[in-house]
């Protein structure tokens, strides 16, 4: 999917959190979504297998989400989610489309569809509005300890406050996410990918000797979402130069049954000015379509 729609995709997030009045953590989805006349209702938690759903009747629209986890920042980020299907460009049509009724598998999950993906940027930007989440970034430890820290403001997934971080923070750092032994998916940030020429890690890619694999190995670290942290080199993940030292950082990410690994360096990058002046293009040169009276 071509990154500027990605893009678009957060900037909606952050327009919509600023146009209901967020300008600070946490912002409230479902304040927003009762604002807009939208009928929210809660999925048993016997239920398994989705995060939630949007379904579209006539002139009505109904969010339902997953309480299978009982997590706070897990349902604030699926019915964000949702919000992105009501709110992006096409994604209503191409739902009313198919039938009315979509069923998603929310927070940078696995395998994700184009439409399922560009809804959690849109639940990132709602949630983790750029400047809010620089800011407060800047006032925190670099890594796994600033993230969590970042979700709990934000009260949002583990997951989705890395890759936010990723996003928006001046140091380099990579999000990994696995389970088992195998890679579920990899997030780089600007400042990481700087870092030299990398090999993109694939998806199912067997973990390498570190000490991620090592914590994977006992199901009960991920379970009872454990943390641990160490020394990694750059090599061993990506190739490129072997002499980098990196920072690892790993959390079971508990019923989930996956694990997020940080990598990190405290060698700050510069955010160019001209990066901002690029945003600001690409707001002023996008207008979203509002359906459905939003």
């Amino acid at each position: 999917m071509p990154a500027f729609r990605l893009k678009m995709a957060t900037q909606l997030g952050e327009k919509v959190a600023a146009e209901y009045g967020f300008s600070q953590f946490p912002v409230r989805p479902f304040d927003i979504i009762g604002k807009k006349k939208i009928r929210v209702e809660a999925k048993p938690s016997d239920v398994k297998g989705v995060s939630g759903a949007m379904i579209f009747a006539g002139s009505s629209a109904t969010i339902v989400y997953s309480t299978e986890y009982d997590n706070r920042g897990f349902e604030n980020f699926s019915v964000s989610h949702e919000l992105g299907h009501y709110c992006l460009p096409g994604h209503p049509e191409e739902i009313i489309k198919q039938g009315g009724a979509h069923f998603s598998r929310a927070d940078f999950t696995e395998g994700a569809t184009s439409i399922e993906i560009e809804a959690d940027h849109f639940a990132s930007g709602l949630l983790l509005p750029s400047k809010v989440t620089q800011n407060f970034l800047d006032r925190s430890q670099v890594g796994l300890e600033g993230i969590l820290a970042l979700s709990d403001a934000a009260e949002c997934s583990r997951t989705a406050a890395a890759i936010r971080a990723a996003e928006c923070s001046s140091y380099p750092i990579a999000v990994i996410v696995s389970r088992e032994q195998h890679i579920a998916y990899a997030f780089l940030s600007d400042g990481f990918k700087q870092l030299g020429k990398l090999a993109f890690l694939k998806k199912g890619t067997v973990l390498p000797d570190t000490l991620t694999k090592r914590f994977n190995a006992d199901a009960s670290n991920v379970r009872s979402a454990k943390k641990q942290c160490g020394e990694t080199r750059l090599g061993d993940w990506f190739g490129g130069p072997k002499g980098i030292e990196l920072d690892e950082e790993v959390v079971g990410l508990g019923s989930y049954g996956f694990t997020l690994t940080i990598l990190s360096s405290e060698a700050k990058l510069s955010r160019p000015d001209e990066e901002e002046d690029e945003e600001a293009d690409l707001e002023r040169s996008w207008t979203p379509r509002f359906a459905h009276g939003r």
